[in-house]
């Protein structure tokens, strides 16, 4: 495996800000209207057991994150727990399950919510040229320095953690105690289904891992990174959700703009223009937060021998990962002019998952191996408690998807296992005979 050469200069606050970005992207501004149509005024229920149940699998990252430091985030600690062979799958699910579908997707958001501002967008031509620009710029940011990237992704954080946190403030004024008042317990089984909406809504933040081979002091700062951005998404979540239930009470869980129209109540049409462009910031915020981390999986891969060489290949001046960097942005450039990320989606959904099953599983061997490539790791109380705990959540939560997904998911593992048992099995074979 060739060593990376990448600077290590991100510290707590790039690594907080790009998990921020990569979890809170547009879903936000219509979460609250889809929970409220399951659970009502009681829809804080789920963001409660959401962060419960999502702050076990963060624990498993962050001691996984302080044992592991190489480039990579979640492929390299399912490298080092379990090999290249699971490695490679990992990186695999991380690259099209995880990153590319989605980023297509809030790329694909970002240049229709434009057209509405700009009609010459809509046709395909002048849309595509549009993309290119749009990721284009993001990745050029990225290829000049790690240090514009990452001061790029905590400004961007940053412009849209004050606004969500000033409508909570100012909506709270505008609150009506009666539209919060339960009527009555939820049954169990709407309160998972809510649970299960928001978990996906969660989803994104091993994208800030991925900056694990550039980060100051992984051991210490991955951990209160990770516990800095948890509790910032779980301020602006439950405060959005009970400001908005406050605000608009029954006509909360139809409204499709369900922070637009608090923002119009508590601000006026100021207010609610504000809140259009800062969906705008949010998805621009996702996509910067994406392109800092998820390029970097392509660089361990290729650093691995799990991809070309050349895709590992880093700027002589700026030294970024330019050839992954750019690879990347092309990708998700592609599936998002064309429309065709539907069905990626859908498995990115399941890949996910299975993807932070690995690495759950990852911290109970790394711990019985006592790996730690760095200082003394973070570790997580309560021995196998914790990760044991969020492999079951994840198992159940994967029984919850239709049988057609289960068995595309299971089909598209087993290939990528093969693939890299193959490569596996001729590289020792190689090595092998060259001794």
């Amino acid at each position: 495996m060739t060593p990376s050469t990448l600077p290590r200069v991100i510290g707590t606050s790039g690594v907080a800000f790009t998990a921020f970005n990569c979890v809170v992207g547009v879903g936000i501004f219509g979460l609250p209207g889809i929970v409220a149509g399951v659970l009502g005024p009681a829809a804080v229920l789920a963001y409660v057991v959401c962060l419960i149940l999502f702050g076990l699998i963060a624990l498993c990252l962050a001691e996984a994150g302080s044992r592991v430091s190489s480039a990579g985030g979640l492929y390299a600690y399912a490298s080092a727990a379990f090999g290249p062979v699971v490695g490679g799958v990992a990186g695999v699910l991380m690259i099209f399950a995880s990153s590319i579908g989605s980023a297509a997707a809030i790329a694909r958001f970002f240049m229709d919510t434009l057209t509405g501002v700009w009609p010459f967008l809509a046709d395909p031509a002048w849309n595509f040229v549009g993309l290119v620009v749009l990721y284009g710029g993001i990745a050029v940011i990225n290829i000049i320095g790690t240090r514009d990237g990452n001061w790029l992704t905590i400004t961007i954080g940053f412009f849209k953690f004050v606004p969500l946190l000033l409508l909570i403030i100012v909506g709270a004024f505008f609150v009506v105690p009666g539209n919060l008042q339960w009527t009555g317990m939820p049954a169990a089984g709407k309160i998972g289904d809510a649970t299960l909406i928001l978990f996906f809504a969660f989803v994104g933040i091993e994208s800030a891992l991925s900056v694990s081979g550039e980060t100051k002091n992984p051991s210490r700062t991955i951990p209160r990174a990770l516990a800095v951005a948890i509790a910032m998404i779980a301020l602006l979540y439950i405060g959005l959700q009970t400001v908005t239930q406050g605000v608009l009470g029954a006509a909360l869980a139809t409204s499709t703009q369900p922070l637009v129209d608090t923002a119009r109540v508590a601000m006026g049409s100021p207010g609610a223009q504000a809140l259009v462009i800062l969906t705008l910031v949010s998805a621009f915020g996702f996509m910067a937060g994406d392109m800092l981390g998820s390029p970097r999986v392509v660089h361990a891969l290729a650093h691995s021998g799990q991809m070309p060489r050349v895709c590992g290949a880093e700027h002589r001046r700026f030294k970024t990962p330019a050839v992954a960097i750019a690879l990347y942005a092309a990708a998700v450039i592609v599936v998002a002019a064309s429309g065709s990320f539907r069905q990626i989606a859908l498995l990115a959904v399941a890949g996910t998952l299975v993807l932070y099953m690995i690495c759950c599983l990852g911290v109970l061997r790394l711990r019985a191996r006592q790996y730690a490539d760095g200082e003394k790791p973070f570790v997580v109380p309560g021995g196998p408690v914790v990760p044991i705990a969020a492999a079951v959540i994840i198992v159940w939560l994967l029984s919850t998807l239709a049988f057609k997904e289960m068995v595309a998911t299971a089909v598209f593992v087993g290939i990528a296992a093969l693939v890299f048992y193959v490569r596996h099995t001729q590289a020792s074979a190689r090595a092998t005979s060259a001794s």
